[in-house]
């Protein structure tokens, strides 16, 4: 098992069969809800994470997200960032990032997540679901 795998393992995400399922074990080791909500962002952010005290919101710009698939990755990538901050509250949120830039070790390290996230989405979520999910490397 890499130490990615470990890292989602950790957390109970290899549990989860879809990307809401992965947003609704966030929400709980977070300890209040992550919502998710379409927004423009303006050109090069695809998403964003706000946190407030209540709340965690996940905006994603319909312009940047070019597939269901591409939609669901931008989440499961913010859904790193939160479960970073659930390890180390003191962190501050990271702030905008362009994803095609991987300077930043934060986002580069969000990015491995998010990418080892969905792939066990894929391989979790159903007959249909890893058919769908093999049909875009044809």
């Amino acid at each position: 098992m890499t130490d990615h795998r470990a890292w989602l393992a950790s957390a109970g995400l290899d549990r989860a069969s879809t990307i809401d399922e992965a947003r609704e074990i966030v929400a709980g080791l977070r300890g209040r809800p992550v919502d998710v909500v379409d927004a423009p962002l303006g050109e090069g952010v695809s998403g964003l994470w706000l946190s407030r005290p209540d709340a965690e919101t996940i905006v994603v710009s319909p312009q940047a997200a070019l597939s269901a698939h591409h939609r669901r990755h931008i989440i499961a990538h913010e859904l790193v960032h939160i479960l970073d901050a659930c390890a180390d509250p003191s962190a501050p949120a990271p702030g905008p990032q362009w994803r095609n830039r991987y300077e930043d070790p934060v986002e580069h390290r969000a990015e491995l997540l998010a990418s080892e996230l969905m792939m066990s989405i894929e391989a979790t979520g159903g007959v249909g679901h890893r058919l769908a999910g093999m049909e875009r490397y044809r």
